[in-house]
Order: C-alpha cells, then structure tokens, then sequence
C-alpha cells in the first residue's frame, strides 16, 4: 500500500511516517505540506491511500477533498484536531477520518477499514460485468449511484452505503453509523434490506443490517447466534434466527470449534 502523507507540520509528518512504518507492506512515496501541492502529488503518484490533513496553509482538507476525483476521495483519509469534522469528511467523500493527536490504535483501525475497501474493489472488479444479471454495489438497479440521506445536528448529509458500518432501526426511524458517527432518517428497516443486499448488507438480527466490508472478524457465540467486531471497534450480536441468512451470505468456517475465532475469507 503507497501513501501520501499531507501536513504542513514536519512532526506531525514525522509521526505519521512512523506509524506507516511499523507495517511490513506499507511505504510512503511521498509528503507535501500545501493543499496545492497535495493535488499535484495525488495526480503524479497515483498514492493508494493519503493521509489528508484538515487544515494547510492555502486551502483546507475539505477543499483538496473537492478538487479531487471520486476515485481518490474514496482513497483518503482525513486527519483533523476537530472530531466535530467527522460528518463532514465523511459527506464530502473522505473514507475515514482520524482526530490529532493520532494514536496507533485509531490509525491501526482506519487503515483496516481502507485495506477493506481496497479488498472490495479488487472483488468487483473480478466480478462478471453482464448488467443483465448484476448490479454493482453501490448502485441503484438503473445503474445509478445509490445514496442515502442521514441527519445529523439539523443538517442533511448524502451518505455512500459503501461507507456505513451498520443500520440499526429505531421505531419509524434508523440509524445510518459510520465510524462512530451516527446519522437518523425516517426509513424502514424492511424496505432497505431490500435496497442495500446489493451492496453487501445482511440481516443480523430484526432491527440491526450490517455491511460485511465492515467486519474485522466475528466470533461464534453459541446457539446459532455471532459476535461480530467491525473495523471501527463496534460489537454486534446476531439473532440465532438469523443464522442462516448469515452463513448463505458470509464465507464464514462452519466447522471451527464453538469459542475460536472464525476469520472471513478476503473478499
């Protein structure tokens, strides 16, 4: 995995580097310090992941992020002292984001969440591409990018299904959550289990759908039911009368004993 390091402070580049480098297969093929520079790096190395942060001397994180393609949005992630940034990275296209000071477990948990994407794509792209019989994640059946809306704080925020974590229903609500970040939207549990399946949501349990990209591992717990362990830290449980609909969806080892750890095959 290349990245791109982007901060106009050298210690925080430097710190950045070192958490890079405690990964045998990650390396840094390049640093900036402007958002200017940032763009021209992005076009000239073509990084795997970058690690953007939210306020640069000329423009900031924000403002890089839309001058970039989708394709590199979805390949960034935003580094910012502010939590309260979060819904906004996410909305303006970011795949994650990470509050400074950044310590290695968060940093750990947002490039697990980027390698899952990564995994994602290399999936589809190996997929049949016959539109008659398939229908890419993320997209409506018309072939159109498929969004949600979720509130937040009074505001209305287009959000990616690719990027939610799970959907949890609440009454005549759900709650869209994405990195520990929670949306609300009057909508049916029912009728988005039939929207999202496309995009690699399952039913776990009646109120709860989870999107399997965002699955560290998960764990038998007995009578037919699952702990699941998302990339952001989250724990759910499965309903035992779920656990068909689970096994038939996710490539889990049926026949590891009762308390090991059932890991998922790469997508």
């Amino acid at each position: 995995m290349n990245l791109l390091i982007v901060d106009d402070e050298p210690e925080a580049r430097v710190g950045l580097k070192r958490l890079c480098e405690r990964s045998h297969d990650m390396r840094v093929v390049g640093e900036a310090g402007t958002g200017a520079r940032a763009i021209e790096a992005v076009e000239s190395l073509r990084p795997d992941l970058m690690l953007l942060d939210a306020d640069l001397p000329d423009m900031s994180g924000f403002d890089v992020l839309r001058a970039l393609r989708r394709r590199q949005q979805r390949r960034t992630i935003l580094v910012t002292p502010n939590a309260h940034d979060a819904p906004g990275a996410l909305a303006a296209g970011a795949l994650d984001y990470l509050v400074k000071p950044v310590n290695e477990e968060a940093f750990s948990a947002s490039i697990l969440r980027a390698r899952a994407r990564a995994a994602s794509r290399l999936a589809v792209a190996a997929r049949p591409h016959d539109t008659a019989l398939h229908t890419a994640p993320g997209t409506s059946s018309a072939g159109r990018p498929l969004f949600l809306v979720g509130e937040r704080e009074h505001r209305l925020y287009p959000l990616d299904p690719l990027a939610i974590d799970y959907v949890r229903s609440a009454g005549n609500y759900v709650t869209y959550h994405m990195g520990g970040v929670e949306y609300i939207a009057r909508e049916s549990i029912k009728r988005l289990d039939t929207v999202l399946a496309p995009a690699g949501f399952v039913r776990i349990e009646r109120s709860l759908l989870l999107n399997v990209r965002a699955i560290a591992y998960a764990q038998p717990v007995g009578h037919g039911s699952f702990a699941f362990t998302l990339v952001s830290g989250a724990r759910l449980h499965s309903g035992h009368a779920y656990r068909d609909t689970i096994l038939a969806a996710l490539p889990l080892r049926r026949r590891a004993p009762l308390r090991a750890v059932c890991r998922l095959s790469a997508p």
